[in-house]
């Protein structure tokens, strides 16, 4: 369930222009992604209330908190960076399909891991997983 989370995530973003967009999940070490600024889904929390039947669906009600982290290379001036969150990852948010998402928290600070400023959105969201059931 969280990775196809991420995965629509991910899509809404591509959906709305935000290109390159990662998984956090994904094993691919920073250095050897796009140098430009990109963008990295993931899942900070994750929790689901009692499932709902019907004859032939489950829902299942979550809510969860996903972070968004924008990065940009070392010359680019923040300025830049949270244009490129407003302009393009706070506008494919805001308008999500089948979520329904508030920005929780923003911040912006320097990894010296990556070398790189990297803004993040928190958002809290919450929505309803739909599962077939199998008829026997």
């Amino acid at each position: 369930m969280l990775n196809s989370l991420i995965e629509q995530v991910c899509a809404e973003l591509r959906s709305f222009g935000v290109t390159p967009v990662y998984s956090a999940f994904d094993a691919k070490p920073v250095t050897r992604k796009y140098g430009g600024i990109c963008t990295f889904v993931g899942i900070e929390s994750f929790g689901s209330t009692a499932p709902v039947y019907s004859p032939f669906i489950v829902y299942i009600p979550f809510s969860s908190e996903i972070s968004i982290k924008v990065t940009a290379p070392p010359d680019c001036p923040l300025e830049k960076l949270y244009g490129y969150y407003t302009e393009k990852v706070a506008a494919a948010v805001g308008e999500m399909s089948g979520l329904s998402c508030r920005l929780k928290k923003l911040t912006v600070r320097y990894d010296s891991n990556i070398c790189r400023l990297v803004l993040t959105a928190l958002l809290e969201a919450e929505g309803i997983t739909r599962i077939e059931r199998g008829i026997e």
